[in-house]
């Protein structure tokens, strides 16, 4: 992590608007090995909770970023691991109240595995928007689409989510991500709206894969979606693509902050122009020189175009 930035973006992103991303977790720590996963595989499948984060150099770190002007509507905790993984989150939240105040909201989104440990939903109060997510609706498809470790099963994600909700007086947005063919059957969709009434989240978000994956997750079809949030009930919405655009900037941060974002995630190139303010000729001649230099590669999923950083 040290070589490394903690922060990234902002990411305009499809639920938040203009997200600046902290990254607490090295690449690639999760207690999930999710087949739709845009960061690629899981090198350490683990539950075992550990600090990594240097508080003084991430405050430095924001105060930087802020000093920048740079448009962002939210914080949010996400990037190369589950965010959860790391001990005292809480501590870290307070470094960024220290510097932002109430004025730039916390969010954090989770995998919903550690929630059953009561250590992790004291420290994930502290936030102000927490989305968890339930990309299954029963065992047997935990395992096919989440890909769990040994110690998290089932009936302690549920277990945890319906106790941080009766605990937490945030904003609380339960994320389904559906994957074309795993589960996006009507059965999967009646077994969510028993549990969400269980849950009682602000509301329910089906997310899909749009993002190219180690395992190709397949996008499931319009008619599908609406099936699914019309069994699950009308407080469920398909998260839409990011419309707003930020003003142009051009300046010699552009590289750097383009390396960071394609460390956490694959982004076209729209994304980064939208991300960094800058002009698409400047993003476009930047991403030619990473790619001819090997740093980077473009990869064709659904059609579009999607860059990433080679590790």
């Amino acid at each position: 992590m040290d070589a490394q930035r903690y922060f990234y973006g902002p990411v305009p992103s499809r639920r938040l608007g203009y997200s600046l991303g902290v990254d607490v977790i090295p690449k690639k720590l999760c207690p999930f090995d999710c087949v739709y996963c845009q960061t690629g595989r899981t090198t350490e499948k683990t539950i075992e909770r550990v600090s990594f984060v240097n508080t003084d150099r991430l405050k430095k770190e924001l105060i930087g970023i802020l000093a920048g002007k740079a448009t962002i509507d939210v914080i949010t905790f996400s990037g190369s691991g589950e965010p959860t993984l790391h001990q005292n989150l809480d501590r870290i939240i307070a470094v960024i109240r220290e510097v932002c105040g109430r004025r730039i909201p916390v969010c954090v989104i989770t995998n919903s595995s550690l929630l059953f440990l009561p250590e992790v939903r004291r420290e994930l109060a502290a936030a102000d928007i927490v989305i968890p997510s339930l990309d299954a609706p029963n065992e047997a498809l935990l395992r096919k689409i989440n890909r769990p470790c040994a110690q998290v099963n089932f009936e302690r994600i549920v277990e945890g989510l319906v106790k941080f909700r009766a605990e937490f007086e945030g904003r609380f947005w339960l994320e389904i991500m559906i994957v074309k063919g795993i589960n996006d059957s009507p059965e999967a969709a009646a077994e969510w709206k028993g549990l969400i009434q269980r849950i009682r989240p602000d509301k329910v978000q089906l997310n899909i894969p749009v993002r190219p994956s180690q395992e190709h997750a397949a996008v499931p079809d319009q008619e599908t979606l609406r099936m699914i949030q019309e069994v699950i009930g009308e407080e469920t919405e398909v998260v839409l693509p990011f419309e707003k655009q930020p003003a142009a900037r051009r300046d010699e941060r552009i590289e750097e902050e383009i390396v960071e974002y394609l460390r956490r995630r694959p982004a076209t190139l729209a994304d980064l122009c939208a991300s960094t303010g800058a002009e698409e000729e400047t993003v476009r001649r930047v991403l030619e020189e990473l790619v001819s230099s090997g740093r980077a590669c473009g990869q064709k999923h659904q059609g579009v175009e999607y860059f990433r950083i080679n590790d």
